[in-house]
């Protein structure tokens, strides 16, 4: 079973890079998504665009994660959420624009947390070849997560424009670095390890 853990922005679209974002799109939402990534989308798209290389959708999923973050206690999410992708956009090789919440509620407590999510992301090619040692900027902008409880109590605002270069070799990730930071982007700055160090106490874990 996928955790239900938020991913970076990097690891989600280097995922939707290599498999295209609609097969990802359920459990990319579950895990933000974005964050914002499970097994394949089930539902049929709300609408196809005009050209086969743009798709729209939206879905709503649930899912259950027995031992969130580390915890060893059960957790119940519900995703919703609105896609559209670009596979040949007119600049950058891949673009997605994301919208919706995830629900995180603790069944024992009843304590729940909500992460809202807006943006866009892009994938350019920078440098060398695909079949070999290359280089991509990996881009994403917008809100990518507020974390609230129900009577408004905001836990983290992670927005902004930020902009991940990654060296792969082949479809082989290598390494990255932030080269653009314009924030805040506290889950970056922790290395996205802030999701585990907030939800927990917030759901009353």
């Amino acid at each position: 079973m996928f955790g239900i853990r938020a991913l970076s922005p990097l690891a989600e679209l280097v995922n939707c890079r290599k498999t295209g974002l609609r097969s990802r799109a359920r459990p990319l939402a579950a895990a933000t998504a974005i964050g914002v990534a499970l097994v394949a989308v089930t539902g049929t798209p709300a609408a196809f665009g005009a050209s086969p290389q743009v798709n729209h959708f939206r879905d709503v999923s649930t899912d259950v994660d027995p031992d969130f973050c580390g915890t060893g206690q059960q957790i119940d999410l519900v995703s919703v959420f609105r896609v559209n992708e670009w596979l040949a956009p007119h600049q950058g090789d891949y673009k997605s624009t994301a919208s919706g919440t995830n629900t995180y509620t603790n069944p024992l407590t009843g304590d729940v947390v909500v992460r809202h999510f807006g943006g866009q992301s892009l994938d350019v090619a920078v440098s060398g070849d695909p079949a070999g040692i290359h280089v991509h900027d990996f881009i994403t902008k917008g809100l990518a997560e507020l974390f609230k409880t129900p009577h408004g109590g905001v836990l983290v605002r992670d927005a902004g424009y930020i902009v991940f270069r990654v060296t792969f070799v082949g479809d082989t990730f290598v390494g990255s670095e932030i080269v653009v930071n314009r924030g805040p982007h506290p889950q970056a700055d922790s290395d996205f390890e802030l999701f585990c160090q907030i939800m927990p106490g917030a759901l009353g874990l």
